[in-house]
């Protein structure tokens, strides 16, 4: 199956996001999130933890290695559409913003995090057992199984 990943064109560079649906318990809905090659790990963002009202109680302490305080969900639920309309299912360990740790943090600081985008990370590739093609020249990306 192949799922679409839209290219966006940014000054000097190009962004890759794609539609995912979480699905974990009363967390339903869309998130578009940043396809990032560079980061090793999945974070959902502090916009979308907000939005889709993500427990995190219980959950582990984040990776800990930025400034944005995280806490680690080890079984994450969410979901992806192919371009023919068949649904993947997918589990995995995520990282997702701490919101009651970060309003305890200066106001600008908080606004700087909620404009960070949820990111997909390299964990992703590996969970889904998905490849992952860029053609710049083309305009296209896409996942395939």
């Amino acid at each position: 199956m192949i799922y679409n990943i839209e290219l966006v064109e940014v000054p000097n560079s190009e962004r890759l996001f794609i539609n995912i649906v979480s699905r974990q318990p009363h967390s339903f809905g869309p998130i578009r999130a940043l396809l990032d090659t560079g980061s090793p790990t999945t974070i959902v963002s502090a916009r979308d933890a907000i939005r889709l009202k993500i427990p995190i109680s219980g959950a582990e302490t984040g990776f800990g290695r930025g400034q944005i305080p995280s806490k680690r969900i080890k079984s994450f639920k969410f979901a992806l559409k192919s371009e023919d309309n068949n649904i993947k299912y997918l589990e995995m360990p995520v990282n997702v913003v701490d919101i009651a740790a970060l309003k305890s943090m200066h106001q600008d600081f908080q606004n700087n995090a909620l404009q960070i985008p949820t990111i997909i990370g390299m964990d992703f590739l590996r969970f889904s057992k998905m490849k992952l093609f860029v053609d710049l020249a083309s305009h296209k990306a896409k996942l395939e199984e």
